[in-house]
């Protein structure tokens, strides 16, 4: 049974989530020299006030520990993971998604609504910038019911002194450079029919003033 509580806080949605992965993207493509620190599966990353968008996601107290990785399909994560009546689809059985364990840590007093991170905003990235893969808000949401009322993103925070793990599934196939601009400006539809691709993704956690990056092998 799990410990704490999920908060979910909505924010604004397809905006940012189109300015990250634009953002991501630019790091990738122009090789700006934001200071890197690199993480392995396992490690306690504390984010020290870092963000994707916009510092006042106020990270500082946080930390993340990315507890494993597994390719799965769109059932496999509601068999696996899904609430009391969550509901798996014909045909979509391939391996297209990546489910990352992910634990959050509050270390700090600051209630939720005070605090947290926007982990609606992670991407796995191909270090040589040629893919991306972004969270599943819609598929979580079969396993964390409160993020139904943001489709698109959502600030995520846990009660002061606790922790609470979750499994997060990032889909929708990895986009190229020729479609990223239209897929960020408009959403993208994952179809569960993209199979993963083997290898090795660079798991963002922050983009600014420190990338954070955790290395995830698949």
């Amino acid at each position: 049974m799990r410990r704490v509580k999920l908060f979910v806080l909505v924010c604004a949605a397809l905006v940012i989530v189109a300015a990250c992965a634009w953002r991501i993207y630019d790091v990738n493509a122009r090789a700006i020299r934001y200071p890197t620190e690199r993480y392995g599966i396992g490690d306690n990353v504390a984010l020290e006030g870092g963000f994707f968008a916009d510092a006042t996601e106020n990270t500082a107290g946080y930390s993340l520990r990315i507890d494993g990785a597994q390719t799965m399909s769109y059932n496999d994560y509601v068999r696996a993971y899904g609430v009391e009546g969550a509901q798996t689809v014909e045909g979509l059985d391939e391996a297209s998604i990546i489910c990352l364990t992910v634990t959050i840590t509050n270390d700090s007093d600051k209630a939720p609504d005070q605090g947290g991170f926007n982990i609606s905003l992670m991407s796995l990235v191909k270090p040589d910038g040629s893919g991306l893969m972004r969270v599943d808000t819609k598929l979580w949401s079969q396993a964390e019911p409160a993020l139904a009322e943001s489709p698109y993103a959502a600030s995520t925070g846990v009660l002061p002194h606790t922790s609470y793990t979750t499994h997060i599934p990032l889909s929708a196939g990895l986009l190229t450079r020729d479609t990223l601009a239209d897929q960020a400006s408009g959403g993208v539809t994952a179809t569960y029919h993209q199979p993963v691709e083997p290898g090795s993704y660079d798991l963002y956690l922050s983009v600014m003033p420190t990338r954070k990056l955790v290395t995830i092998d698949v």
